[in-house]
């Protein structure tokens, strides 16, 4: 057994447990096994954490406080800073942007920010199929996955709505907007982490063709959103 300490031991810990979890499940994966797997002393895990859950607890808060910075950068560098410039107007209904020229500003920004979360949730591809499994049982974790609606929570306890709402006062996660976001954007991108290498191994495409076929598809149902000078943010029909 390695004589590992600090930050290395606890590293080695969260990616033994990660890989057991994803490939035995998160129920048949015991803490020995993680010890083993870890080439730890069982005593060390229990110093980190206070028990097999708290192990997945934290990987799962890891992967939403990740997410989260990212997406934060992309509203202060793009939707805030246009709208202090002037560029951006959101409307109950839409975002409303002064040109054509803005609006492709805009979207190239928005592509950028989807390419990283896509890159981000197939780094940690393995967490994913966790809270997938988990998500069809009826243990703790069951609703892990919905935990990044808090994302669209309208109160200032979302860094996301408190940011965008005071940069502009119309700006309003509507039902529909929640539904779509959570059933149309979020979940497309965890299946598709989820599934990643099954796919891969039933298609003829590599890691790079496969993610970028996946992201042109994406653009295409953004682009399905625009109306002019508008994206459109609900179906008023």
């Amino acid at each position: 057994m390695k004589e590992t300490t600090g930050i290395d031991a606890r590293e080695r810990i969260i990616n033994a447990a990660k890989e057991l979890f994803s490939k035995k499940g998160y129920d048949a994966t015991r803490v020995n096994d993680i010890a083993n797997a870890a080439d730890v002393n069982k005593a060390l895990i229990y110093y980190y954490f206070s028990s097999k859950e708290d192990i997945l607890d934290f990987m799962i808060h890891s992967l939403l406080e990740n997410a989260m910075s990212i997406t934060m950068d992309f509203i202060q560098a793009n939707i805030v800073q246009m709208i202090k410039d002037g560029y951006l107007d959101i409307q109950p209904d839409r975002l409303h942007f002064i040109s054509d020229e803005a609006i492709s500003q805009f979207m190239q920004n928005a592509y950028h920010y989807y390419e990283q979360i896509v890159d981000y949730v197939l780094e940690n591809r393995d967490i994913i199929r966790i809270l997938m499994l988990e998500s069809l049982k009826s243990g703790k974790h069951r609703n892990s996955l919905f935990r990044f609606m808090k994302f669209m929570d309208v109160n200032d306890e979302n860094p996301i709505y408190k940011t965008i709402y005071s940069a502009d006062r119309d700006f309003v996660f509507s039902d529909e907007m929640v539904l779509f976001r959570f059933f149309f954007s979020f979940l497309p991108i965890v299946s598709f982490a989820a599934y990643f290498d099954d796919y891969k191994a039933l298609s003829s495409l590599n890691d790079h063709e496969l993610r970028d076929s996946f992201l042109r598809v994406y653009h295409v149902i953004i682009r399905s959103l625009i109306s002019g000078s508008d994206i459109l943010l609900r179906n008023n029909k």
